[in-house]
């Protein structure tokens, strides 16, 4: 790209609020390829640079990655496994997590998330919670979220654990805890890593001002997000599997019963900022990369990320290992692809708001692409992630 002088360049605000963000247009340049001046003088977004060498993680490749996990902790034992794999980065010096967000309406999901950071010495991560019906066992009529919305660790671990938080009803609602977190974070550092539902996500592009940031929820993205890796979708398409659980399902299977997860999937895919980059990680990227099956020799019995994945064996005889879907997900947002997979840039990802299907369509490049595996790179993909889990906290109380 050329460098931009000012006779040939437009110069506007971002979004619904008052802001000292201006961006700087090239005319016939895609929007994905803006690049942002933060007050007058000051450099071009190194996010959107590296996006355009391949590489979304080169912009801060020496500083821990700052980390906002957003999960649902509610059904699958792999969310309880990225968790893990995040504090373990930490450990490591790669990652910094500076919030959770759990996204379905079950209560005692939080107080799994709570178990996890109490295990690994950190209480003082900021935790919020999505408030509301959806997958919330409260008063549902639907035979799905009645009988498998919390999975057979929720319970178990709260009750044989100790932590700070029980219940959602003890922390505040995620798109506050977003707003509050996104605020305090430099500008383009933070890596989202959403794996479970878009509802909160759905919910921070949405928000307006408030005593956190005078900007609108996505001028706020904007500003202070560096990627988005989202858990969702099937690639090249969800056509075997209709639609993607984390795109369009949350209850009984088929789109009429889950009328939340296509619309909001559909909110936050179209209506991310340009600026920043998404990158989607599939069904089928996870599904071939087993892990855990270790954890029995490796770690102890009052390890919560080995007894979960005990506990799962009631809703999946084979686990553990279970499939990576998460923890692919939670690596990749920390360091980059580095040398198991690659990125497919050129397209975006058509999102159908009734069901949740999704499509690749290749064209241009954009701010969107999704992640596949190189050829015979999952067993080492799987070893590595096995070797986070097997190692004990840096501190453990």
């Amino acid at each position: 790209l050329k460098s931009i002088q000012p006779q040939d360049a437009t110069v506007g605000l971002l979004g619904c609020a008052p802001s000292s963000v201006a961006l700087v247009r090239t005319p016939g340049v895609p929007g994905w390829m803006v690049h942002e001046r933060w007050r007058l003088g000051c450099p071009w977004s190194l996010t959107l640079l590296a996006s355009l060498a391949g590489d979304v993680g080169l912009a801060q490749r020496t500083m821990p990655t700052k980390l906002i996990m957003d999960t649902d902790m509610t059904t699958d034992v792999d969310d309880v496994v990225a968790l893990c794999v995040a504090h373990k980065l930490q450990d490591n010096g790669d990652a910094e997590i500076v919030g959770v967000m759990h996204n379905t309406g079950l209560e005692q999901g939080v107080g799994v998330v709570s178990v996890i950071n109490h295990f690994y010495g950190r209480d003082n991560i900021p935790i919020g919670a999505f408030k509301g019906d959806f997958n919330n066992p409260k008063g549902s009529m639907d035979r799905w979220v009645l009988d498998y919305s919390a999975g057979p660790y929720v319970f178990p671990l709260i009750k044989e654990f100790d932590a700070p938080i029980k219940s959602s009803t003890q922390v505040p609602e995620a798109v506050e805890v977003y707003r509050k977190v996104l605020a305090e974070q430099p500008d383009h550092s933070v890596v989202i890593a959403s794996l479970g539902f878009l509802g909160n996500l759905a919910k921070l592009l949405e928000s307006g001002p408030d005593d956190h940031s005078i900007l609108c929820g996505k001028d706020l993205v904007a500003l202070k997000v560096r990627e988005l890796v989202v858990t969702g979708g099937r690639y090249p398409n969800s056509n075997l599997m209709h639609y993607e659980w984390n795109f369009g399902g949350g209850c009984v299977w088929g789109s009429p019963s889950c009328p939340h997860t296509p619309r909001w999937t559909k909110t936050v895919v179209d209506g991310w900022p340009d600026t920043v980059p998404i990158t989607f990680s599939g069904f089928e990227l996870g599904a071939g990369v087993l892990t855990g099956g270790r954890m029995e020799q490796c770690a102890p019995e009052w390890n919560p990320c080995r007894q979960a994945l005990e506990l799962y064996k009631k809703a999946d005889q084979n686990c553990p290992p279970r499939p990576s879907w998460d923890s692919i997900t939670t690596l990749y947002a920390a360091n980059g692809v580095e040398r198991w997979g690659e990125r497919h840039q050129g397209g975006y990802n058509l999102i159908n708001g009734t069901d949740g299907a999704n499509e690749w369509v290749d064209g241009p490049p954009t701010h969107q692409s999704y992640l596949a595996l190189q050829l015979g790179k999952a067993d080492a993909l799987g070893n590595e992630i096995d070797e986070l889990l097997c190692t004990d906290p840096a501190f453990a109380v």
